[in-house]
């Protein structure tokens, strides 16, 4: 027994001579893999259309109108411009971003002092990232897990390693390593959402970034503009802190430039002054109150603005003097006023369009208003009709977080009832097949069901019959129907008619209701006649025209949209 033992032994401290080596062979063998393109501590994401089943909806129109469904998976909290109708259990921790050690007999933090964690500790920690920056308009130094004090470029790499196995449905231990701070942090984004698929494209090429050089990196390129680094930590700690709430990852989340969040908390302005804020901060606020609305489906209790908390009938009074100003070349602070709220609301109006002109006169009547009542109007009268309070928030928010977006003011904003219903029952006759829009083509049905596979709801199924049309059809010139839906599909060319006629068929073959639009329009090389296609989808009706790569759902680059004329609406096309 003695001599196998001896052996035994000597073989196991063999092993322990080869470890050094056998990791040194498994690094130099990870680093091959890494991409070279990181030497100026950057990295892009290429533009991509995302047809993802859990893609975000909120870049995909700048008009969204309200509906009655529910979405509570999507994130657009912007630092402390967080509109919120409960309390959050964030807010109850405290604001020292370093928790106690845990007490003994909890295993929560139980092997952290060897330099692991699981998901739920960080996000876990995430949560308190996102209050302290919430409340501190700032990064913290560290944050303490367990015993261990992690840096805010580890805290990245924890973060970004954590989502990409959560999204996997991974638990494994997550390695603690040293990572430096970025050499010179930058930012150039605008106001917006980035979709889940975009996040977490963006955290893949972070963490590749981080395993190449050790150090975070400057900034990461997404469709918005380039993520600062303070901006990445926010941004994935909310993420995380979301996932930590619901168990489930958001469908999108917020984007807002980080000097935004930063400059509220200079503590060195006056009491006259907090009362009194700027354009920038008034437009990054009505981006949060666009999104909670087009996510929630109501107005929230309060919207906070560079730190304060508002009502929202004070907001109407600083959005509405905010396009105002802008219009009048006006870039002076806007004081907020004490303002009551509309006492009965009502509206009796039609869907269409308003042109700049128009929403002009109505802020300088809203302004009237306020100033001679002190409290909101229950309605403004436009040529569409009345509009209620409600719509006259959403509208002016979608206003100014388009100038926030664009540095200019709409050339035009879409309005709808603020009461959509969901039921398609009243468009029936925009489900029916015809003879050039066969929606009823086994065709045509088998291929709207490959498209629309894992999409549960019709906007998304809507977008991804968009974007396939637009993928795979290219433009021909020619008048009139020639081909309609089937021969337009087995060409992959068409006009416009005849590409609305396929993007149609594959909608209502979906249960979605589509129609035609005709009309004059105003390209860059002349002015034509036009067909194209508008889309119910969520309690909206979306403008759908897929004869252009400028164009997305909902969303018309390739004509002047402010400037056309409109020829008829059609179930079925008439030429």
């Amino acid at each position: 027994m003695k001599r196998p033992m001896l052996l035994t032994m000597l073989l196991l401290f063999a092993v322990i001579l080869l470890i050094p080596n056998i990791y040194a062979t498994t690094t130099n063998q990870q680093t091959t893999v890494i991409s070279t393109n990181t030497t100026n501590n950057e990295f892009n994401i290429e533009n991509f259309r995302d047809t993802a089943d859990n893609q975000g909806t909120t870049t995909s129109s700048k008009w969204g109108v309200v509906s009655t469904a529910t979405n509570n998976q999507d994130l657009n909290l912007y630092s402390t411009n967080v509109i919120s109708s409960t309390t959050s259990n964030k807010s109850q921790k405290t604001e020292n971003i370093q928790y106690a050690t845990a007490a003994a007999g909890d295993d929560t933090y139980s092997n952290v002092q060897n330099n692991w964690f699981t998901n739920k500790n960080i996000t876990e920690a995430a949560g308190r990232v996102k209050y302290y920056i919430e409340t501190n308009h700032r990064l913290p130094k560290n944050v303490t897990i367990g015993t261990k004090q992690v840096t805010m470029p580890q805290f990245l790499q924890l973060l970004t390693t954590s989502l990409i196995q959560i999204n996997k449905g991974k638990n494994n231990n997550i390695t603690l390593k040293t990572v430096d701070a970025p050499l010179n942090s930058a930012e150039n984004i605008k106001t917006g959402s980035v979709n889940k698929t975009e996040y977490l494209t963006m955290a893949s090429k972070i963490q590749s970034y981080i395993k190449s050089n050790s150090r975070a990196p400057n900034y990461a390129s997404s469709l918005k503009g380039n993520v600062g680094f303070p901006s990445m930590i926010y941004l994935y700690s909310r993420i995380l802190s979301y996932y930590d709430d619901n168990n489930v990852l958001p469908k999108s989340a917020s984007l807002i430039p980080w000097t935004s969040i930063s400059n509220q908390s200079s503590g060195n302005e006056s009491a006259e002054n907090t009362n009194s804020f700027t354009i920038a901060q008034i437009g990054a606020a009505a981006g949060v109150v666009k999104s909670f609305v087009e996510e929630n489906k109501r107005l929230p209790n309060f919207v906070i603005v560079n730190g304060k908390q508002l009502t929202m009938p004070q907001f109407l009074q600083l959005v509405n003097t905010g396009i105002l100003q802008i219009y009048n070349k006006n870039s002076t602070k806007i004081v907020v006023k004490d303002t009551g709220t509309a006492a009965n609301p009502t509206e009796d109006l039609e869907s269409g369009i308003i042109y700049k002109s128009e929403y002009i006169d109505l802020a300088k009547r809203i302004q009237n208003y306020l100033n001679s009542n002190g409290k909101s109007p229950n309605y403004a009268s436009s040529t569409l009709g009345k509009i209620r309070y409600e719509s006259l928030i959403y509208l002016e928010s979608r206003i100014l977080n388009f100038y926030a977006q664009n540095s200019a003011l709409p050339r035009y904003a879409a309005l709808n009832p603020w009461k959509t219903s969901d039921d398609t029952s009243n468009y029936s006759q925009y489900l029916q097949a015809t003879n050039n829009c066969p929606s009823n083509s086994p065709t045509i049905i088998n291929l709207a069901n490959s498209i629309t596979s894992g999409k549960t709801t019709a906007y998304d199924k809507a977008v991804a019959i968009f974007n396939w049309v637009n993928d795979n059809t290219t433009y021909s010139y020619y008048y009139n129907t020639v081909k309609g839906a089937l021969g337009t599909l087995s060409s992959g060319s068409a006009n416009c008619v005849d590409t609305t006629h396929l993007l149609i068929a594959l909608t209502r073959a979906a249960g979605i209701p589509a129609k035609y639009e005709h009309g004059i329009c105003t390209f860059s090389d002349g002015e034509f006649g036009h067909v194209w296609a508008q889309v119910y989808a969520n309690g909206i009706w979306y403008y759908a025209d897929a004869i252009s790569p400028r164009n997305t759902f909902g969303v018309i680059n390739n004509w002047d949209t402010s400037n056309w004329t409109l020829i008829g609406i059609y179930a079925e096309l008439p030429f």
